[in-house]
C-alpha cells in the first residue's frame, strides 16, 4: 500500500511526500509514529474508525439484524449511527448495549405529564445524538421520531398495515397515535377517513348570506361572521358547523363545542375543538394512547385522553368551513 507519508516537522498537521521507495514496513511505522504525536482525539478516533470501518459495519448490521423493526431499513439507521459524532469507543458500547434498548417506555408513557426527552432516552451523550440524527428521518409513511424511537428499543415496534393493530408504534402493548412537532404541530385528523361534509356547511353559511371565499376560521367566525348572523340563527349553524368536521362524535359530545360555537370567543371556540377533535380522531383511527413530540424543544406527552390534558394542550385556529386539511387545528402543548 503507497500513499502520502507523514513527518515529524514542526507543524505536524502538514503532509508532506513521501519517498516511493519506502517499505511498507517503513511507511506503517511512520503512520504509528504519527498517530503517537496526534494531539487531536477526534482526529486520532476519525483514522482509527476508517482502519476499522468494515469490522464496525459488521457488528452493526449483526446487532440490529435481530430486531424485526430494524431490519427493513437496517443498512439506512447503519450508516446514519456511523455518521453520528462519536469516538470509536461509543459506537462500540452503542452496539453493544443496543439489545437492551434506550427507552424507559415506562417513563415514556407515564400518562398526562410532560417529560424532557432526557427523562426517557438512556444512554449517554453519543446516544443522544444518535436519536437527533435519526429523529427527522422520516420513510413513506412514517412520521418524524417514529423510526428513532422504533429502532432504539425492543418494546417499540411499527403498527404497519396489520388490519389488528391502530396508530403508528405499539409501545409496550399500547397501540400509539405519534404526532411530531418539528416547526408546527400536528393535525389530529386523518383525512382518507376523516369522512367530512364541508359542501353541507358551506350551503349552510349561504342560506344565511355569508359569503365563504376560502374558508372562515375561528377567528373570523366568533369577530367577524357571528356578530352579523341572527343568534336564533347560530345552535342550528353550530349544529350543521359541528356534522360537517365531526363524523365520529355523539351529539352530546359535541355540547362545549356547541355553545362555544354559539356564545364563546375565539379561544373558547379552538380550545373546545381541538379537544372534540382528539374523540374524533381515536374514534376513527382505533388507537389507544397518543404521544405528541415537540422536536424543537425536546419534549413529550403521552394521553388517552385529551380532556386530561387539556391544561396543556394549545389548538391553533380551527376552519368552521374551509379546505379540509385545514378543518382540524394543529396542536401542541404547552412545556
Amino acid at each position: 500500500m503507497r500513499f502520502n507519508e507523514f513527518k515529524t516537522v514542526p507543524n505536524p498537521n502538514i503532509l508532506l511526500e513521501y519517498d516511493p521507495n519506502i517499505s511498507d514496513e517503513q511507511l506503517k511505522d511512520l503512520i504509528v509514529q504519527r498517530l503517537q504525536t496526534e494531539q487531536d482525539r477526534q482526529m486520532l478516533d476519525k483514522i482509527y474508525q476508517a482502519l476499522e470501518k468494515s469490522t464496525l459495519d459488521e457488528r452493526i448490521t449483526t446487532v440490529l439484524a435481530a430486531d424485526e423493526d430494524a431490519k427493513s431499513k437496517l443498512q439506512v439507521f447503519a450508516g446514519m449511527v456511523m455518521n453520528t459524532e462519536g469516538t470509536f469507543a461509543e459506537k462500540q458500547n452503542f452496539v453493544a448495549k443496543y439489545p437492551q434498548g434506550f427507552i424507559d417506555v415506562q417513563k415514556l408513557m407515564a400518562p398526562n405529564q410532560v417529560h424532557a426527552y432526557s427523562e426517557w432516552l438512556m444512554g449517554d451523550d453519543f446516544t443522544r445524538r444518535v436519536f437527533t440524527n435519526i429523529y427527522s428521518y422520516t420513510p413513506q409513511g412514517i412520521g418524524a421520531g417514529e423510526f428513532a424511537l422504533a429502532v432504539l428499543s425492543p418494546s417499540i415496534r411499527f403498527s404497519g398495515r396489520s388490519a389488528e393493530m391502530a396508530g403508528d408504534l405499539v409501545i409496550d402493548g399500547v397501540m400509539t397515535e405519534v404526532k411530531a412537532k418539528q416547526s408546527s404541530g400536528g393535525r389530529f385528523m386523518d383525512a382518507r377517513k376523516a369522512k367530512m361534509n364541508q359542501r353541507m356547511v358551506e350551503e349552510a353559511f349561504k342560506a344565511l348570506g355569508v359569503e365563504i371565499g376560502k374558508g372562515i376560521s375561528g377567528r373570523m367566525y366568533a369577530m367577524d361572521v357571528r356578530p352579523n348572523l341572527d343568534p336564533q340563527a347560530l345552535p342550528k349553524l353550530a349544529d350543521t358547523i359541528i356534522a360537517g368536521a365531526f363524523a365520529f362524535v355523539e351529539a352530546s359530545e359535541s355540547n362545549a363545542l356547541k355553545n362555544a360555537l354559539v356564545n364563546g370567543d375565539m379561544n373558547q371556540i379552538k380550545h373546545e375543538w381541538g379537544l372534540l377533535s382528539f374523540i374524533n380522531y381515536q374514534r376513527m383511527s382505533k388507537f389507544d394512547a397518543m404521544l405528541l413530540l415537540d422536536g424543537p424543544k425536546a419534549h413529550s406527552l403521552f394521553f388517552t385522553d385529551a380532556q386530561s390534558v387539556s391544561g396543556v394542550l394549545i389548538a391553533g385556529q380551527p376552519y368552521v368551513v374551509g379546505p379540509e386539511q385545514q378543518v382540524h387545528p394543529q396542536m401542541h402543548f404547552t412545556i
